[in-house]
């Protein structure tokens, strides 16, 4: 949370240890019925952030949003290569493009950070889907531990 007073103030372990997620088949096997896709937010590459992510070049070099999915996954849902998707859980969704790849891995799917809500597909980001939780470590956020759906968009 950047600011000393907004720290929770405990005592951090000296050792590092496995935390596991909060949403996950494992940790949560009713939400993972409902969403079983874990999502993964990493920046983007043509937005520093989000402030730029409205300038037409930037734009032009990001592209659209785009979500990455496997093989496999994207063959259970119908989906194909370049077809509109919805991203949901229950705290909101997105839409952005398939993009169906063996670069991750069955049960993950990846959605860059950074668009705009007001110049996307569906009027939501990727931050639609993410809890408002904080982590075990210095308040800081929980992107990619979230468990979503994806369907193709008719």
């Amino acid at each position: 949370m950047m600011y000393e007073a907004m720290q929770s103030g405990e005592d951090v372990d000296p050792l590092p240890g496995y935390v596991p997620p909060r949403e996950s088949a494992a940790s949560n096997p009713a939400l993972a019925e409902r969403y079983p896709l874990n999502v993964i937010s990493p920046k983007s590459h043509g937005f520093l952030n989000s402030c730029y992510a409205n300038e037409p070049h930037k734009i032009r070099g990001q592209g659209e949003q785009f979500v990455l999915i496997s093989p496999k996954d994207a063959a259970a849902r119908s989906i194909r290569e370049g077809d509109p998707v919805r991203v949901f859980n229950d705290r909101g969704d997105f839409e952005g493009l398939a993009r169906v790849t063996d670069d991750v891995g069955e049960g993950v799917i990846v959605a860059t950070l950074g668009y705009w809500r007001s110049l996307n597909r569906s009027d939501g980001s990727v931050n639609s889907i993410s809890s408002a939780e904080f982590c075990g470590l210095g308040r800081a956020p929980t992107f990619s531990d979230n468990l979503v759906q994806v369907a193709r968009v008719n």
